[in-house]
């Protein structure tokens, strides 16, 4: 029918209801400058991540309010518990002064660490205590801690201690002190909600005080510096709706909006919001000024072998109930 045009063929039923136009009918326009296809569209962020409870506790602060705009890994909100950062760093600073430590002893030839070895041993312990009295130290963890808090007390009166059997105790002490330190950093990073993303606070659904379970929704970041409009399409137009195609975009705005761009890519799955398959064109979004949820109108604009087609098949014969749909492959 058209030269240089090869036809994939598609049976599409199209019934009719008195004079009561298709869904096809309804999205083809005709002007004086030619035929188009006009589709209508939402704006949606370029991106959307939900705020997650990583895990179960009360709310004790929240840090942003919807319309802030945060920096990914900004803190969001944190929840209750003993576990500060001052704990994890006085942790990590213990660590390091015991490796400190050992290697001093590993190159002294006085065993003169006895004294240190048993004080921190007994600080170890004390802390245990009250983090145990807490939930937050097991019972292994607690047992560990008075054994090498004895195991000093008994080396440090010992007169045949070697430098071996200390440089022993330092590696245990080292060792547990390494575990305390992840568990205290795990604690610590399950009382924090941060964004997962950069953007926007959408929403927070939650506030001070309220005890919320593990992966609640508790809001929304979004990224709108660029946006995504999504168009529905009548199943007979998207032989005509193609990735590249080039397109008019009108937002229902005040000031009216509009750009030109072309279709990213062409989604062949049903969209639960437009019940239909979708067109998507990605846009930058100055000064943000669209939205999530903005309108627009879509103008698709269409070759002349297309233009003649859609009027010979969709327009001059209205009262037909079976058209011939075909795509044109250049």
């Amino acid at each position: 029918m058209y030269k240089n045009a090869t036809f994939a063929l598609l049976l599409l039923p199209l019934l009719f209801l008195g004079c009561a136009k298709t869904a096809e009918q309804k999205e083809i326009k005709k002007s004086k400058e030619g035929i188009t296809i006009r589709l209508e569209g939402t704006v949606y962020p370029s991106k959307k991540e939900a705020i997650i409870a990583p895990m179960t506790g009360r709310i004790k602060h929240i840090f942003v309010k919807p319309g802030d705009r945060v920096a990914k890994n900004s803190l969001i909100a944190s929840f209750e518990t003993i576990v500060t950062e001052y704990d994890v760093q006085k942790t990590v600073q213990e660590l390091e002064y015991l490796k400190k430590l050992k290697k001093f002893l590993q190159a002294s030839k006085k065993e003169n660490m006895s004294l240190a070895l048993v004080n921190i041993a007994r600080e170890k312990l004390e802390r245990l205590s009250k983090l145990r009295a807490k939930g937050y130290a097991d019972t292994l963890e607690y047992d560990n801690a008075k054994a090498l808090y004895a195991s000093s007390l008994h080396n440090r009166y010992s007169e045949k201690e070697s430098k071996t059997e200390k440089l022993h105790f330092l590696d245990e002490r080292i060792n547990v002190t390494k575990n305390e330190l992840l568990k205290l950093q795990h604690t610590l990073a399950l009382s924090q909600i941060r964004s997962n993303l950069s953007g926007f606070v959408a929403d927070i659904d939650t506030q001070v005080g309220e005890y919320v379970a593990k992966g609640t929704k508790l809001g929304h970041i979004v990224n709108l510096d660029k946006v995504i409009v999504k168009a529905g399409v009548a199943p007979g137009l998207l032989p005509f709706i193609k990735k590249g195609k080039k397109v008019k975009i009108d937002f229902i705005t005040t000031p009216p909006y509009k750009v030109e761009s072309t279709i990213s890519r062409v989604v062949m799955v049903v969209d639960p919001d437009f019940k239909r398959m979708t067109a998507e064109i990605e846009i930058p979004n100055k000064n943000y000024l669209l939205q999530e949820g903005t309108k627009a109108l879509v103008t698709v604009y269409l070759t002349k072998e297309e233009q003649q087609f859609i009027k010979e098949n969709f327009l001059d014969r209205a009262n037909q109930t079976l058209y011939e749909v075909k795509s044109f492959n250049r």
